[in-house]
């Protein structure tokens, strides 16, 4: 099969005018002009996609999509990160086993319509809710045919429980991991440090490094989580871990920062996604590049909930690889990896007075989110020998700098195509596109 477009932009090199990649068994054989490729390659299919770009489908590191169901930004007057933590609790105890899978399904529907080949999850234990979902979004994401780690969230600050929780969580890991496929795995998310004891951590890591599994886990979100760390006080202390009975069970010494505490706690590394990470010192931000570790920034939802901006151009400038996420509707209005990119485009040329060019940004939604996850051998890029995964987008302007006019332009009903491994997941409607399955 032969796909041709207007232009192709493989990211790794520079773009193709009239361009065309050739797929074979889910592979990309070859890529160059359009004329080269038909001369070549002559008797396959070729589908052509009018004033459009073809490019590597987007990678979207921290999604919750369990949480599609609630479809609500939970915003209250003066309420502080603790505050809508709890608030999202109570939420989730109202929402139905079948309202989850069903928001889940969703929330699929929307990523896949909107560029996006693969996905960085976070399922749930029934930690805080009488309903438990756990699995349901890996099952969702592989009859999808979406590419992904699905990451199974350990919550538990009471040390003294730890073992036996651990041996609960290795039985639904087993499970999960009996159904990876070549495009799906499975990871492990400690949620973040106030509500993972210490213990629990170094269980969590010591397994995932036996096991050769990647972690994500939410860090540096907010000056509450930074207060509690150095000072061990404030509403994660006498809020939070009350609600929880967790008070008095804390087991950690206290550290300067999120980052130092993860890193004397063996976390800090290249299988590791830092969530967030809007509170750093140029100490933090020394540690991730010497670690080789990857932040997943999340700007919408850092904004919505009001904890702050993210240090992106320093992370950028001192060569951290950062990959982009929408997290859940609790704290954003979409799951578009566009609306989140140009977000974060916008965002940042504005506050930091930055030079961030807009192919910064594409590459962080498409390359440096595969090196996250260690794929960047398969997807990120549109490259001989790597998977077949790239999109279709409608290109409403031709300016000089095509990834600017692509961030800023591009809508939810521009993307012509989704495409995974070769076996396309979207399609517009577009003649001919149904028949190449």
């Amino acid at each position: 099969m032969i796909l041709s477009a207007e232009i192709v932009l493989p990211i790794s090199k520079p773009l193709i005018f009239d361009g065309a990649v050739l797929i074979e068994n889910g592979k990309i054989i070859e890529l160059g002009p359009l004329d080269n490729i038909k001369s070549k390659y002559r008797g396959h299919e070729c589908i052509t996609f009018e004033n459009a770009v073809l490019l590597p489908g987007l990678i979207n590191l921290h999604t919750h999509l369990e949480l599609t169901a609630i479809n609500k930004i939970i915003l209250k007057d003066k309420a502080d990160f603790i505050g809508w933590i709890l608030a999202l609790v109570e939420l989730k105890k109202g929402v139905s086993k079948s309202e989850i899978n069903n928001g889940i399904k969703n929330g699929i529907k929307e990523i896949t319509a909107t560029g996006t080949t693969t996905i960085a999850d976070i399922t749930t234990r029934n930690t805080f809710s009488p309903v438990s979902a756990c699995g349901e979004s890996f099952n969702a994401i592989k009859n999808a045919g979406l590419r992904g780690t699905v990451f199974l969230e350990v919550i538990n600050f009471d040390h003294s429980s730890a073992d036996d929780y651990w041996n609960d969580t290795t039985k639904i890991i087993e499970m999960l991991r009996k159904n990876e496929n070549d495009l799906l795995s499975v990871g492990i998310a400690p949620h973040s440090i106030y509500s993972v004891s210490s213990k629990l951590l170094k269980i969590a890591r010591d397994y995932t490094i036996k096991e050769k599994m990647k972690m994500s886990m939410h860090v540096a979100e907010s000056m509450e989580e930074k207060e509690f760390v150095s000072k061990n006080k404030g509403s994660i202390r006498d809020i939070y871990h009350k609600k929880f009975k967790w008070d008095g069970k804390r087991d950690f010494k206290r550290y300067l920062s999120s980052i130092k505490y993860i890193d004397k706690n063996g976390l800090l590394n290249k299988d590791m996604l830092t969530v967030h990470c809007v509170n750093l010192n140029e100490e933090d931000i020394r540690l991730l590049k010497e670690r080789n570790t990857s932040v997943v920034h999340c700007p919408r939802s850092n904004t919505f909930i009001g904890v702050g901006v993210a240090p992106f151009d320093r992370l950028i400038s001192n060569g951290i690889n950062v990959g982009i996420g929408t997290d859940s509707y609790a704290s954003n209005y979409s799951l578009s990896m566009w609306d989140e990119m140009r977000f974060a485009y916008l965002l940042h040329r504005k506050t930091n007075n930055s030079d961030i060019k807009a192919e910064d940004i594409i590459k962080c939604g498409t390359i440096n989110g595969a090196k996250a996850l260690g794929i960047n051998n398969k997807i990120g890029t549109l490259d001989v020998g790597k998977d077949a995964d790239l999109i279709a987008v409608r290109l409403h302007k031709k300016d000089i700098d095509i990834y600017r006019d692509l961030l800023l332009n591009t809508k939810s009903d521009d993307i012509l195509m989704t495409m995974v491994a070769g076996k396309i997941i979207y399609s517009s409607g577009i003649e001919g596109l149904k028949s190449v399955n």
